[in-house]
């Protein structure tokens, strides 16, 4: 492992995305409404990017990422990056509400809430445009197959970054179990200055509030990275990484379509879900992840002492 190369990628990509963080967030605090929303927003999708650059600032090996699409061997792969999420999800979802019933709602509160706090009124447009909620959530569900794909412009930022340089290089000193750890504190570090300024993830509010959700996340950021590091070490393409990570963004907003803005207890929850970076509703990712996690550990293992 490179260290110096490490540590100059790491300080580069938290310089930029810091710095962006803090700036867009104290705006958003300061503005509240549409535009200070959307000034944040925008932040945080141009903060995608700062892996990417860190790659190219610190020299860190741009080229051996693995920028070709591979689709030979790999169409399984591609089918598992784009929607193994979407089960994994509504399953957490699922076992979060059947924990807080009262935290269900079918009137569409949620997103009306997060309209109104944007400052638009979502049910007089849908009403302008002929549609129901119930219409608007049925004609919105076949977006989700469709998102992973778009969504993949702005993840692979974070990809090169991530799993392509950062787990790779950390993999030559550590074990992948290691790899997986050590990579997901630093991930989910890229994150803490909006989360802790901006409210991101899981508001201001939540029970144990503001470590609970650092630690929360963190553990979250472990799991997603080493399924993400699973897939692109198995097709040897930064795409598909960046695939499931545009599909986890995308799918992860599924539950709030059926989330009870109204419950006063629903903020206080917010770090356990329904949302799959929640500690209950991330349940199925996490076990996921550990077998498949088990899984690919035992077969190098095996692939080792059968090369000896």
């Amino acid at each position: 492992m490179d260290k110096k190369k490490v540590i100059k990628f790491v300080v580069i990509t938290y310089l930029i995305a810091w710095t962006i963080q803090i700036i867009v967030s104290l705006y958003m605090v300061n503005n509240p409404g549409m535009t200070g929303t959307t000034v944040f927003q925008v932040g945080l999708g141009i903060c995608m990017y700062a892996p990417l650059l860190a790659v190219l600032i610190s020299k860190a090996g741009f080229k051996s990422i693995g920028w070709k699409p591979k689709f030979k061997g790999n169409i399984g792969w591609l089918f598992f990056a784009a929607y193994i999420a979407i089960p994994l999800v509504i399953a957490g979802a699922a076992l979060f509400f059947l924990i807080f019933p009262g935290l269900f709602d079918t009137s569409g509160s949620y997103l009306i809430a997060q309209s109104e706090a944007a400052g638009v009124d979502i049910m007089e447009q849908l009403e302008q445009s002929g549609m129901t909620y119930q219409t608007y959530v049925l004609s919105s569900l076949p977006m989700f197959l469709v998102a992973p794909f778009i969504n993949i412009s702005t993840a692979i930022g974070e990809e090169a970054g991530w799993r392509g340089f950062l787990y790779p290089e950390l993999n030559k000193k550590f074990s992948r179990p290691v790899t997986w750890i050590i990579g997901g504190v630093i991930w989910a570090a890229f994150h803490f200055p909006c989360m802790l300024i901006g409210g991101y993830e899981y508001g201001f509010n939540y029970i144990g509030s503001p470590v609970l959700g650092l630690i929360v996340f963190t553990v979250f950021c472990i799991t997603l990275g080493a399924l993400e590091e699973i897939v692109y070490s198995k097709t040897k393409c930064i795409w598909y990484a960046a695939l499931l990570h545009g599909s986890i963004n995308a799918t992860a907003t599924m539950p709030v379509i059926f989330t009870n803005a109204n419950n006063p207890d629903l903020e206080k929850f917010m770090v356990l879900g329904p949302m799959p970076n929640g500690i209950i509703a991330g349940l199925p990712l996490i076990i996921f992840a550990v077998i498949m996690g088990i899984i690919v550990v035992r077969k190098e293992k095996k692939s080792k002492e059968a090369a000896k």
